[in-house]
C-alpha cells in the first residue's frame, strides 16, 4: 500500500503511519507523494492532498480551519475530530479518532521510570528550559527520536507536558495524566502552523474543551470506545486493499 506522511522534519507523530498499519491491518507499506497514494493516515496533512484525490483517508485531520477542502472521489472513513469533518461537510458515519490512539500497543504495557515527561513539539525550544518543570528532573522526550523509542519514553512516564499533539495523544492511550502546552512558534505563526485548530479538533474528539496549562486525564470511558472503534476501522482498511 502506498501511503503519505509529511516528511519534512523528521516527527514521531507523521512517523506512526506505517507502523499503525503493519500492525493493525497486516500490510505492507511504502511511501509516496500524496497525489500517488493510496492512503493518508495521521498528521495535519489534508491541505497536502489534490482536489481529485481518490484515496483512503483515515484518521487525519486539517491544520487551516478557513482553508476549503473536498474531496468528493476519496473514501473518507475517519478524520481526526469534528472541526475537520465540519470544514469538509462531512455527513453519515465518519469516525472521528485520531489512530495514534492506539499506538500505545506498538509498544505494550511500560513499566514507570520517571515522573515527569517533557515532549516539546518539534518547533519548541523553550518547555524542556521552563523552570516550572525541571524542578522535578524530567525525562526529556525528543519527537525526532524513533517513534518506538518514543512512546515507549511516555509510557514509562507517570506525568506527561507536551507542546506535541502526538504527545497527549499518546499520553492518552496509555491513560497518563497529561498537561497541554503550546509551541511559542506555533502561537507566532498562525498562517504556518496552523495555530489551535488541531488541538481543538483532537480534544472535541474525545469530548474535552482545550486548556492550556492544567494537568488532565482524559475521560477513560472514551478512549477505551475510540480504541475499540479503531481497530474495527483498519480491518476496514485491510478488507479495502484486497
Amino acid at each position: 500500500m502506498r501511503v503519505y506522511y509529511w516528511k519534512g522534519q523528521r516527527n514521531f507523530g507523521d512517523l506512526l503511519t506505517p507502523l499503525l498499519i503493519q500492525k493493525f491491518s497486516h500490510l505492507n507499506t511504502t511511501w509516496s507523494e500524496a497525489k500517488d497514494s493510496d492512503l493518508v493516515m495521521v498528521g495535519s496533512i489534508l491541505e497536502h492532498l489534490p482536489k481529485d484525490y481518490s484515496g483512503i483517508i483515515a484518521g487525519c485531520g486539517k491544520l487551516h480551519e478557513n482553508i476549503p477542502s473536498s474531496f468528493p472521489n476519496a473514501k473518507i472513513l475517519a478524520v481526526r475530530g469534528p472541526l475537520t469533518a465540519k470544514a469538509l461537510k462531512l455527513t453519515g458515519n465518519v469516525l472521528m479518532a485520531d489512530p495514534g490512539l492506539i499506538a500505545d500497543e506498538l509498544v505494550g504495557y511500560q513499566d514507570k521510570k520517571y515522573n515527569l515527561g517533557l515532549v516539546p513539539h518539534w518547533t519548541d525550544t523553550e518547555l524542556e528550559h521552563n523552570p516550572i518543570f525541571l524542578k522535578y528532573n524530567p525525562k526529556i522526550i525528543r519527537v525526532s527520536d524513533d517513534p518506538l523509542k518514543v512512546i515507549q519514553e511516555i509510557g514509562q512516564c507517570r506525568k506527561i507536558v507536551s507542546s506535541s499533539l502526538h504527545g497527549i495523544i499518546i499520553a492518552d492511550a496509555f491513560g497518563i495524566e497529561r498537561r497541554i502546552e503550546i509551541s511559542p512558534k506555533v502561537l507566532a505563526n498562525p498562517k504556518q502552523e496552523g495555530g489551535l485548530f488541531k488541538w481543538h479538533d483532537y480534544c472535541q474528539s474525545i469530548g474535552m474543551k482545550l486548556q492550556i496549562g492544567i494537568a488532565q486525564y482524559a475521560d477513560e470511558n472514551i478512549i477505551i470506545e475510540k480504541q475499540h472503534e479503531l481497530y474495527d476501522f483498519f480491518e476496514q482498511i485491510e478488507n479495502l486493499s484486497s
